[in-house]
């Protein structure tokens, strides 16, 4: 067993949008996530673990997020599903957590326990798998698969049993380009509030017949190393979310952000391939192929966006201390 561990997760965004979890946080229908960061990498969670004593009877754990100790009721479950993630593994120790975010605009609780389940596994050496590891980094985070696998990944709901497939590395995405905008809106809804509410819209079902055909354009594309195809199918699966949400009066797309959103449409307009992809926070993210990344970033700037150029991110990585 190692005293300290230092594990580093990566934020995703939504490639096939979220809609539905239960009470246990599972997911209810099929979904899509990419896991992203700065060119630097340095847009990422950090998550150290320490032991502090090894010979106790029951486990004790401090959880610190960003210097404040979690609480709530998401704080709540986190705490329950290390718990039982430490019986399973017949660890008793007292530990202390300290989990930092950094220059995140969104994504952070997937990457957050993507890096926290991950730094567990190292630190007392479990070599669980990352499907094991699924398991347990969900009960805080619906979409923690994401950032636990990296690169481009489906989340497949099936008889009520959750798994995730890495479709494509970082590396086979490489010629993606993504450039992050984010909005400082004085109020964001959590992901309970959207999935609460996308679920009662009346169109809802309908969205939910059309989600296998979604799932299979985007690996048909994969396949064909179709990047600009993947991405109209990514945003014309976002827009329908976000039109289904804003029937029943939950907007997340501010005016500001529709203005950004409309410009991408013009920019498709003048032969320029640029699409957005937006979750639940204020953020829209600009996607394109390197091949005109440059001109994308011109119209941003053109337009006084302020923008941070991405990447497609790994998998989570521990740091050598």
């Amino acid at each position: 067993m190692n005293k300290k561990t230092v594990a580093v997760a990566f934020p995703t965004i939504p490639i096939i949008f979220l809609g539905g979890v239960t009470p246990e946080r599972k997911p209810l229908y099929d979904t899509m996530g990419l896991a992203v960061t700065s060119l630097d990498e340095t847009t990422r969670t950090e998550t150290s673990i320490e032991v502090i004593s090894s010979n106790t009877k029951e486990t004790n754990i401090e959880f610190y997020l960003n210097k404040a100790r979690i609480s709530g009721l998401r704080g709540n479950q986190i705490m329950s599903a290390i718990k039982r993630f430490l019986d399973k593994s017949g660890v008793n120790a007292s530990i202390e957590i300290q989990s930092q975010n950094y220059k995140i605009f969104s994504g952070s609780s997937d990457s957050g326990l993507a890096a926290v389940f991950t730094a567990l596994n190292e630190i007392f050496e479990l070599n669980f798998s990352k499907e094991e590891l699924l398991e347990y980094s969900m009960k805080g985070s619906e979409s923690a698969g994401r950032s636990l696998f990296g690169g481009l990944t489906h989340t497949i709901v099936s008889d009520e049993s959750i798994r995730v497939e890495q479709l494509a590395s970082e590396q086979k995405l490489k010629d993606l380009a993504l450039f992050s905008v984010p909005f400082q809106l004085a109020s964001r809804y959590s992901a309970d509030e959207i999935h609460q509410r996308i679920v009662t819209n009346t169109n809802y079902q309908k969205r939910v017949v059309k989600i296998p055909e979604w799932v299979q354009s985007i690996k048909s594309s994969l396949e064909r190393d179709d990047i600009i195809s993947l991405l109209d199918t990514a945003e014309e699966n976002i827009r329908n979310a976000h039109e289904l949400l804003e029937e029943v009066n939950l907007v997340i797309r501010k005016p500001e952000m529709m203005r950004l959103c409309n410009e991408i449409h013009k920019m498709r307009e003048n032969d320029l391939p640029a699409y957005f992809l937006i979750g639940g926070g204020n953020l829209i993210t600009v996607a394109t192929i390197k091949q005109y990344a440059v001109q994308v970033s011109e119209q941003l700037a053109k337009h006084n966006w302020t923008y941070y150029p991405f990447k497609v991110a790994s998998e989570p990585k521990i740091i050598e201390l």
